[in-house]
């Protein structure tokens, strides 16, 4: 039998126990709260990230839009599309989305945009803000200040030109926009910063009209290699597309990146009455060791973009609409030949087969034809022509003009392209 001591002493313990059972358990469920607490937050700070990419992939589509692109979007019929329509790009553009149904978006100044999201408003992710300018979703063209003085100025937006190294640089190429994008969860805050550029081109045509077979220019006909403006006026004629003594003292011409105004892998060019053709180094060149490039060459991407370009044409037959802006794929290989009277547009022209123009038809871009091309009446195209067939102009009248432009080839392909993305960091996270 234990005597008064050993039995106080044992009671002491025993509390002691359940004390110290207390405590570790109090501390147990503090840590256990503690982690869930960590673990929730973690969880919602991953996916306030998750939704800033979402926002992100919502610019990069809406960039990616031809101008104008109209969608109904709750309630209302909106452009969709965000762009900066200037040429040479403004310094100041910018576009900023707002989670807002169309109408309620705060009014915008100077050269800013103001949109709303895509997202159905029953349902949208918090990756920008209803009416504060500094949360919404902000795209712009990045910017160097090259002279230090804080003003945004023409030949300081930063440009991306796959073809130089280092890509980027302020006098050839796309604009790289930069997109700056707050997600949010709860209470996690997640921003970042995406610099993106339209999948870059590097147009390598030879000459102002290609032919891997011969070509008949008899007529009144005007064919010029010289490098003209995107935006020089359809039907300037040689003299007037370019100074005829020396290229540098130009009004059309760049001076710089000249092509042969025609050129053949060895068969003839057949040239007879009014023909005017100039180009450097020389206007015509039909050596047999010239290469006829595939689209892909063409247009300086691999196979597999272009693959995915014709996948998803904005056409699949001439005419379709006036202007018919945009990738046009017509595949008649084993249908005959394609006609396009009159009308035009811009942007990439592909046929598998043959093709014909007629009438005041007029083109800025690329056309390329698997076949026989042939053009009658008055055609104008600033660009390129390549003609893996015969070209064959049997005119009966008329003052058809090709003239080459790296500047149209570039722009008014590249602009129905798909952005990519060339960079990203957070630059801020709550």
């Amino acid at each position: 039998m234990l005597g008064s001591n050993e039995s106080g002493a044992a009671l002491v313990f025993a509390i002691l126990i359940v004390v110290a059972l207390l405590v570790l358990g109090s501390g147990m469920a503090i840590l256990t709260r503690t982690d869930t607490d960590i673990s929730r937050n973690q969880c919602q700070d991953v996916q306030a990230l998750y939704v800033a990419e979402a926002g992100v992939e919502e610019a990069l589509y809406r960039l990616s839009l031809p101008n104008p692109t109209n969608m109904y979007v709750n309630g209302s019929t909106i452009n969709a599309a965000v762009a900066d329509t200037s040429h040479p790009p403004d310094p100041n553009w910018r576009v900023r989305i707002f989670l807002a149904e169309p109408g309620s978006e705060p009014a915008a100044v100077g050269s800013d945009v103001h949109t709303v999201t895509l997202q159905p408003s029953y349902d949208w992710l918090e990756y920008s803000s209803a009416s504060d300018p500094d949360l919404a979703i902000t795209i712009e063209h990045k910017w160097k200040d090259l002279d230090d003085d804080g003003v945004r100025e023409a030949g300081e937006i930063v440009l991306y030109d796959g073809s130089r190294y280092p890509p980027e640089n302020f006098t050839s190429g796309t604009p790289v926009e930069v997109i700056t994008v707050t997600g949010w969860r709860a209470t996690a805050q997640r921003t970042i910063l995406t610099e993106a550029v339209r999948f870059p081109l590097n147009p390598n045509v030879r000459a102002a009209l290609m032919c891997d077979k011969g070509v008949d220019v008899r007529g009144n006909v005007t064919v010029c290699g010289h490098d003209h403006a995107f935006d020089t006026p359809h039907y300037t004629m040689l003299p007037n597309c370019r100074n005829w003594e020396r290229c540098s003292n130009r009004t059309n011409c760049l001076a710089t990146g000249c092509l042969t105004a025609v050129m053949t892998t060895g068969d003839e060019i057949d040239k007879r009455g009014s023909t005017d053709l100039a180009g450097e180094p020389a206007p015509e060149d039909t050596a047999s060791s010239n290469e006829f490039y595939t689209l892909a060459e063409a247009l300086g991407i691999d196979q597999a973009m272009v693959d995915a370009i014709l996948a998803n044409p904005d056409y699949t037959a001439a005419g379709q609409a006036d202007p018919q802006d945009g990738i046009t794929y017509i595949d008649n290989a084993a249908s005959g030949e394609a006609k396009w009277n009159n009308g035009g547009g811009s942007g990439l022209i592909y046929v598998t087969g043959d093709f014909a123009t007629a009438g005041n038809f007029t083109w800025r871009g690329l056309i390329y034809v698997e076949g026989d091309f042939k053009i009658t009446g008055t055609p104008s195209i600033i660009g390129a022509v390549m003609v893996r067939g015969e070209s064959d102009y049997a005119f009966s009248g008329g003052s058809p003009c090709i003239l080459y432009s790296s500047e149209a080839l570039s722009y008014y392909i590249g602009q129905y392209l798909n952005y990519i993305e060339i960079g990203w960091k957070e630059i801020a996270q709550r």
